[in-house]
Order: structure tokens, then C-alpha cells, then sequence
């Protein structure tokens, strides 16, 4: 099923929302670092630099006192969780359409089988 943006930043938010308390803040904490650093970059390539510079694996190491490489692992593990729960999620959504009675406007909305 094709999605639109929105709904996919939805199903994530509400995925990472059920995660486990740890694996919640280590994701979060990195994709508002990884956020801020794409806010602060004008071209793709000060994004690596910056990335380079400021790296969210030593920073959330830091912060939940880790290895960089721990860090890392954890963070590949729980993208994979999410993408993997989020595969699932779209597999059982369905956009249903009704005809408004006489008009030409057509009413969806998204169901979850």
C-alpha cells in the first residue's frame, strides 16, 4: 500500500511510543540529535561533517553511559524493530471509500484489519 508521510511519522511515533522504556530514550535521543544536526546543515555534505564532528552514537554513549559501539548496535537493533513493526502495521491497513450521498465527494478513512 502506498502511504503518505504523515500517516508513516504517525505509525512510528505510535511504534516508538510501545517500546521499552531504554530502548525508547536511546532512539529518541538520537533522532533529535540527528534532527538537529540536519536543521543546522545547509548541504548534505556539512550534514556528514557535522555528523562526523558531533556524532549522536559518542553523544548518547555518553549520556546512558555505553560504548559508542553499543550505542550503535542498540540503535541498528531498534530501527530494525521499528521498521519491522511498521511493515506489519501497513500490511493490515486498508483505505476504505464511501460515496457521499449524491455529491461527487468521495469520504475515506483508514482501517486496521
Amino acid at each position: 500500500m502506498e502511504c503518505n508521510e504523515h500517516l508513516l511519522k504517525m505509525l512510528v511515533r505510535d511504534i516508538v511510543a510501545k517500546l521499552p522504556e531504554k530502548e525508547k530514550a536511546l532512539y529518541q535521543f538520537i533522532d533529535e540529535l540527528e534532527v538537529r544536526l540536519i536543521e543546522a546543515a545547509a548541504t548534505p555534505d556539512q550534514y556528514l561533517n557535522l555528523l562526523k564532528k558531533y556524532s549522536p552514537y559518542h553523544e548518547a554513549a555518553n549520556q546512558f553511559d555505553i560504548s559508542p559501539y553499543k550505542a550503535r548496535t542498540m540503535m541498528h537493533r531498534i530501527e530494525w524493530k521499528i521498521a519491522a513493526n511498521l511493515e506489519e502495521k501497513l500490511q493490515h491497513i486498508k483505505w476504505l471509500e464511501h460515496p457521499s450521498h449524491g455529491k461527487r465527494v468521495k469520504k475515506g478513512y483508514l482501517v486496521f484489519k
